[in-house]
């Protein structure tokens, strides 16, 4: 097979590192622990010389033990180029060096490049200027890239291309190679997929009248940096407590600079990651989240303003003053979600919660972003009717009664449910319903609620539950027991 007239090196552009050193530690002679040493061994002549005895502690200089010093220190102020393709992580920027150079005596015409990024599922052209060459030989040349990828052409070793009409100098003309010449690229890409990833090159070029090409593949795996791990927690009344634990997995240590969370369009969130100060002209501990302008109205507040987490600069963070991260650490960060319409039933039987959006820096300074996919959860099962307390006592004394404001729920959507709520005395506690064994709450429309009053005893102070209550359904015959309606401190 004929050789090529044509080479083509790449070689991926990564940052240096710092060169570690082995330094060689010792002890000088005016350090604190060697002239300690010299006293004590003044009175043993078989330990001490006459040159070390001669000179006495006290008029030797000593320097603070705390000073550093740089022999010390393992990293010096040299730098090393990767000798390696190294690790390539998702949401990183891969960048390549392509260099086409004429190895051969003789002039080659028309060379063209075309450079792909083939994945598991897609396949971006990062360069391609061979089509160009080839259709338009006397056009100049257009970069064709893809989206998230750009190229930036050069050529050494010859004089410079002619400027295209217009005086635009910004791409090359048709390259025509003499010997020793070369034409150079520059192409990036964000890396938004893992798995392997196979970059593909191919040059053509025309040696007197025959038109030849060759390809080279180069190989590589795209790892991921980071291991995204959820916790949620629902409540009755539709709130979403989210913990994402955000693991480290790569080698190197990273610089958190944004943890941001986008919820679902069916909620809204605050985030419960700042910290809490407190204070101290009112005497009291407010959320550094919060709005510092207003105390009340906090839930109109919060409905009002942005879904998108509070900046640094604003109120100070958990980790705000330490925001890296090494290999194998991992932080948690909390969230709590709003259904933007109460008793939403949408929001109480989605799954989706919304993405974290997070960006980082490596020791070196090249940044790195990742998005998750939407976060899910296990859909909490919906009850056909529920019973909650809309309002408490301010205060509930011992053998005297109280009062509770509660509301049923229907939640199916095409059924109207008559519903009665009654009392079984064999699971109470200390607090006994007052008056009637069952009261009737009526007939309830669909996805609408009712408002009652229920009157309790308690027999004992202290922390009590409100037990021993059932809510039936007339029209199936059906009932549902409430394990707990609320939790009352008695005095």
């Amino acid at each position: 097979m004929e050789e090529h007239l044509l080479s083509l090196k790449v070689m991926r552009l990564s940052r240096p590192s710092f060169v570690a050193s082995n330094p060689l530690y010792f002890e000088p002679a005016t350090d604190p622990l060697t002239v300690a040493l010299e006293a004590a061994a003044l009175n043993d002549l078989t330990l001490l010389s006459s040159d070390s005895a001669s000179s006495s502690p006290s008029t030797t200089s000593t320097t603070d033990p705390s000073t550093v010093r740089i022999r010390d220190v393992a990293s010096s102020d040299l730098l090393a180029l990767p000798a390696a393709f190294g690790n390539i992580h998702l949401g990183e920027t891969f960048i390549s060096y392509l260099c086409v150079n004429n190895e051969s005596p003789t002039a080659v015409q028309d060379v063209g490049i075309k450079a792909e990024l083939q994945t598991a599922s897609q396949r971006f052209t990062l360069a391609d200027t061979v089509a160009i060459a080839v259709t338009q030989p006397n056009a100049a040349i257009q970069p064709v890239t893809s989206p998230g990828s750009t190229m930036f052409p050069t050529r050494t070793g010859g004089a410079s291309p002619p400027s295209s009409p217009g005086g635009n100098n910004t791409s090359p003309s048709r390259v025509s190679l003499l010997p020793t010449q070369s034409a150079e690229f520059i192409i990036q890409h964000e890396i938004k997929e893992l798995g392997v990833h196979i970059l593909v090159c191919s040059v053509h070029y025309t040696a007197g009248t025959e038109r030849r090409y060759f390809r080279k593949f180069y190989k590589f795996q795209v790892l991921n940096p980071l291991a995204v791990k959820t916790k949620v927690n629902t409540l009755q009344d539709g709130r979403v407590f989210l913990e994402a634990q955000v693991q480290n997995v790569s080698a190197g240590v990273m610089c958190l600079e944004r943890m941001k969370f986008d919820p679902s369009e069916l909620f809204e969130f605050k985030d419960l990651n700042g910290v809490i100060l407190a204070d101290k002209s009112k005497g009291a501990t407010t959320s550094s989240n919060s709005n510092k302008n207003s105390t009340t109205n906090t839930t109109n507040t919060e409905r009002k303003r942005e879904p998108t987490a509070t900046p640094v600069n604003e109120s100070p963070m958990v980790f705000q003053d330490a925001p890296y991260l090494n290999p194998q650490d991992t932080r948690q960060y909390l969230y709590m979600l709003t259904p933007k319409t109460t008793n939403d039933p949408l929001a109480r039987t989605t799954s989706t919660l919304g993405k974290l959006d997070i960006m980082w820096r490596t020791q070196m300074g090249q940044i790195g972003r990742l998005q998750t996919s939407q976060l899910s959860r296990k859909v909490p099962p919906v009850e056909p009717y529920d019973i909650s307390v809309i309002t408490l006592p301010n205060m509930v004394k011992s053998e005297q009664p109280f009062t509770l404001h509660c509301r049923v729920r229907n939640n199916l959507a095409g059924e109207t449910l008559k519903l009665s709520v009654a009392a079984v005395k064999s699971k109470m506690g200390s607090v006994l319903l007052c008056g009637i064994a069952e009261k009737m709450v009526g007939d309830v429309p669909p996805l609408d609620s009712v408002d009652f009053e229920l009157s309790f005893f308690p027999l004992l102070a202290g922390l009590h539950k409100i037990t021993g209550l059932r809510i039936n359904e007339a029209n199936s015959g059906t009932g549902r027991d409430v394990d707990s309606l609320a939790d009352i401190l008695v005095i």
